[in-house]
């Protein structure tokens, strides 16, 4: 029987640890993330940057490979002509602040979300566990991998808090466009 959260996948080796260290090297130009209504928000202490355009193709790449893996799972789900990704986040969560995101869902209404996918640039960290359903649904933390799951309100998550080290990470969401 499906349960749930049989739908949070965290597939390995989805990126080479050292495309993985070089993105972390190349990032820059933090700034303090904000929540969808462009407001700096207390459920969110973690800084975002657009990732550099050099690593969009194996960004774009490994999404592929994701979203494979994501329908050979579970074969009923497909993306369409009217899918896209959003674009590829660079996170950045300091130890040194605490930085966590709290319980929340991915879906947003003017572009709605269907997929959503971080992959983990380093495990190098204490904390920072990506948390399901108040925490009874931890996923493990392994450099080069992605954590994906479906964006709606059934799947809320957080990331807990950093106590030492940072946490990067990539994300991004597969969503629908109108034509």
């Amino acid at each position: 029987m499906i349960k749930i959260q049989d739908y949070t996948k965290c597939y390995a080796d989805i990126m080479r640890k050292e495309l993985c260290e070089e993105i972390i090297e190349a990032s820059g130009d933090f700034q303090r993330a904000t929540v969808r209504d462009g407001d700096i928000s207390q459920a969110r202490n973690c800084y975002d940057s657009m990732l550099n355009k050099k690593f969009d193709s194996y960004i774009y790449e490994s999404v592929g490979k994701i979203l494979q893996r994501y329908q050979n799972d579970f074969t009923y789900f497909t993306t369409g002509l009217n899918t896209e990704d959003t674009g590829y986040q660079h996170l950045l969560y300091k130890g040194s602040e605490k930085g966590e995101y709290k319980s929340h869902v991915d879906h947003m209404d003017l572009y709605p979300r269907v997929l959503s996918c971080s992959f983990i640039l380093n495990d190098n960290y204490d904390g920072g566990d990506f948390s399901f359903f108040d925490g009874k649904h931890i996923i493990k933390k392994k450099v080069g991998s992605a954590v994906v799951f479906p964006s709606n309100f059934c799947f809320p998550h957080a990331v807990t808090p950093v106590t030492n080290g940072d946490r990067h990470a990539i994300i991004t969401w597969i969503h629908w466009y109108i034509m």
